[in-house]
C-alpha cells in the first residue's frame, strides 16, 4: 500500500514498519486524525476468523495506557485495524539511547503498563508479546501497543515463542497455553530491562535462537544487577510457576502506593536525558508526518512543523524494526537514519524501472551531505559498538572494538568494524536515482560512479568479492562515524553502476539518495 492508497476512510501517508505477521502504516482520517494501520499478511480463512475475533476483543479495550482501536475491517482483501497513533519512542529505544530508568520513574512506567494489562485482560485479551519495543512512552504515560495482532496470526507456538523469546514466559517458550500470567512475566522482564539494560535470561537473551528458546523454556534466569529496591516488584513477576506471579491489579496497587505527588511529578522522576529524547522524538515524528502528508497532498496548506535541526536531511521517516535480541551497548545520541543498514550491491544489467526522480544533470550532481568513505569490512556483530556508560555491557567474552574504524548501524542492530586499509573516498557521484525493485520488492537506490572513481571501485569490489563472509562486504560511512549501509559483494563491479537494495520504502530510498548527493 503506497502513499495515497487507503484502508476504509484512512489515507496512507507512509509505511512505519513491517514484519512476518503484517505491516504498519501511518494514515490519516478525512478529518486529519492520525492513526497507525496494522495489516495482516498471508491471509487464509482461519487467519481471518482469528483476526476478526481479536479485533472484536481489542475494540472493547478502553484503557488510558493502551493505543485504542479507532476502526477495523477484518473482511477486507487485506484485513486491517487502525489504532491511535502515538508519536513517542519505545522503551527499547529509550534504554538504548539514554540508559536504564531510575527506580521512582520505573514505578510510574510499571503502574501504567499494569493498568494497560488490567484493561486488556478485562476485555478477554491476552497480549502475548509484551516487550520494551511494544511500549511507547509519551510524557503523559506509557502506551502498550500491538495487542490483538500478536494473537490474530497464530503460527505454530514454537515460531511465536522464537519471536518474543527474550521476554517470553517459560510456558510460552515451551509451547504451552499462554495466559494472563504469561503477560505478567513479560511485564517483569520488560521492567528488568528498564532497570538493568538487558533481558533477564542468561546472557541477556542474546545468542542463537535455539539457545534463547532453551534458556526461556527452562527458566534460566540471571537477575544480577537489579537494584535491591526493585526486587519486591520485579522478581515476583518473574516467578517460574505462573500461579506464583501477582495479578496486574496487584502490581498496579504496589506501584501506586509508591507514587506520591502531582500529575507533573513524572518530569522529576524521568532523567533529563529521557525527557529530552521523548521530546526530540515527538518533534521528529511530527515533522516526518508533515513531510509524508505533503507528498500525498502537495497542494494542501502546510501545518505547523518544528524547525529542522542540523541533521534534518537525515531525519527519520519510518519506525525502526524491532531489534534482534542483542544486548544494548552505548546510548547513541544521533537521530536514526530512515533506511535499513543491511543491503546488497549488484551490477545494473538492464534499464532502470519506474524511475521516481531521475535527477538528470548536465555533469555532476550534488556531493553527499558529508564526506563518504567506502571501507572494507573486517567483522560484524550484533548490537552496538561501544559501552560509553558505566552500566553498559558488551556480550560476555567480547572486547571493545577498535575506535576510529568501528561503526554502529543507525537501527542499532549491528556493529561493523572496518579494516585498517584505506578503502576509497567519493567526493560525488555522476548520478543517483531511486527505482522500484522488480516484482514489488520495495525500492532501491542506483548510483553511477564518475570516471575518476570507477577503476578504484572496481578494484575494491574485486578485492573483497573473493573473501569469506563477512570480509566480502563493503561499508558506506558518511562523515566520521555515520554508517549508511554494509554491502555484500557477490562479484567484482566493473561497470561503474551499482544498486543499493534493502527493501526500502519509497521515503527511505529518497532519504538515502539525498544523503548520497541527490538534490
Amino acid at each position: 500500500m503506497r502513499p495515497g492508497y487507503g484502508f476504509g476512510p484512512f489515507t496512507v501517508l507512509a509505511e512505519l514498519a513491517s514484519g512476518g505477521m503484517g505491516r504498519i502504516y501511518l494514515a490519516r482520517s478525512p478529518g486529519g486524525r492520525l492513526v497507525a494501520v496494522k495489516t495482516l499478511l498471508n491471509v487464509g480463512e482461519d487467519d481471518r476468523r482469528r483476526f476478526a475475533r481479536e479485533v472484536g476483543l481489542a475494540q472493547r479495550v478502553r484503557g488510558v495506557y493502551t493505543a485504542s482501536v479507532v476502526e477495523a475491517d477484518a473482511t477486507a482483501e487485506v484485513p486491517w485495524m487502525a489504532t491511535e497513533y502515538v508519536p513517542a519512542p519505545s522503551l527499547k529505544d529509550l534504554v538504548e539511547r539514554c540508559g536504564p530508568l531510575a527506580p521512582r520513574a520505573l514505578y510510574w512506567v510499571a503502574a501504567g503498563m499494569a493498568e494497560a494489562l488490567v484493561s486488556l485482560h478485562t476485555a478477554g485479551l491476552v497480549h502475548r508479546d509484551v516487550k520494551p519495543s511494544n511500549v511507547l512512552l509519551p510524557l503523559d504515560g506509557p502506551r502498550v501497543i500491538d495487542f490483538g495482532i500478536s494473537q490474530a496470526h497464530d503460527v505454530t507456538r514454537t515460531e511465536v515463542a522464537l519471536g518474543t523469546v527474550a521476554y517470553a514466559a517459560p510456558e510460552q517458550a515451551r509451547g504451552e497455553p499462554t495466559t494472563a500470567a504469561s503477560d505478567v512475566f513479560s511485564l517483569g522482564a520488560t521492567l528488568f530491562h528498564l532497570a538493568v539494560g538487558r533481558a533477564p535470561y542468561r546472557d541477556g537473551g542474546a545468542g542463537p535462537a535455539l539457545e534463547q528458546l532453551v534458556r526461556a523454556a527452562t527458566g534460566d534466569l540471571d537477575v544480577s544487577g537489579l537494584p535491591g529496591e526493585l526486587e519486591p516488584l520485579v522478581l515476583p513477576c518473574l516467578a517460574l510457576d505462573p500461579a506464583d506471579r501477582p495479578a496486574p491489579a496487584d502490581v498496579l496497587a504496589y506501584c501506586s502506593a509508591r507514587l506520591e505527588g502531582g500529575s507533573d511529578a513524572r518530569r522529576e522522576w524521568l532523567s533529563p536525558a529521557w525527557t529530552a529524547e521523548i521530546e526530540r522524538h515527538r518533534r521528529e515524528r511530527l515533522r516526518a508526518v508533515e513531510e509524508a502528508r505533503r507528498q500525498v497532498d502537495p497542494e494542501a496548506p502546510t501545518g505547523p512543523v518544528p524547525a529542522p535541526g542540523r541533521t534534518a536531511a537525515l531525519a527519520t521517516a519510518a519506525a525502526a524494526p524491532t531489534g534482534r535480541g542483542a544486548l544494548p551497548g552505548p546510548w547513541a545520541r544521533r537521530p536514526r537514519l530512515p533506511w535499513a543498514v543491511a543491503a546488497a550491491v549488484v551490477v545494473v544489467t538492464g534499464a532502470l524501472l519506474a524511475v521516481v526522480r531521475p535527477w538528470e544533470a548536465d555533469g555532476a550532481i550534488g556531493a553527499p551531505v558529508e564526506p563518504l568513505r567506502i571501507l572494507e569490512v573486517e567483522s560484524v556483530r550484533q548490537g552496538l559498538c561501544y559501552p560509553d556508560k558505566e552500566w553498559a555491557q558488551l556480550p560476555v567474552g567480547e572486547s571493545p572494538p577498535p575506535e576510529g574504524r568501528s561503526f554502529t548501524s543507525d537501527n542499532r542492530d549491528e556493529c561493523v568494524v572496518a579494516k585498517e586499509s584505506g578503502g576509497m573516498s567519493v567526493a560525488r557521484f555522476q548520478d543517483v536515482r531511486v527505482v522500484e525493485a522488480e516484482g514489488g520488492g520495495g525500492w532501491k537506490v542506483a548510483v553511477t560512479f564518475r570516471d575518476a572513481d570507477r577503476a578504484a571501485f572496481a578494484k575494491l569490489t574485486g578485492k573483497v568479492a573473493a573473501q569469506p563472509e563477512p570480509e566480502n562486504q563493503l561499508a558506506f560511512v558518511l562523515g566520521e562515524d555515520r554508517l549508511v549501509s554494509s554491502f555484500l559483494i557477490m562479484s567484482p563491479l566493473t561497470g561503474g553502476n551499482a544498486e543499493i537494495t534493502g527493501k526500502f520504502t519509497r521515503n527511505q530510498a529518497l532519504a538515502l539518495a539525498r544523503a548520497l548527493g541527490a538534490p
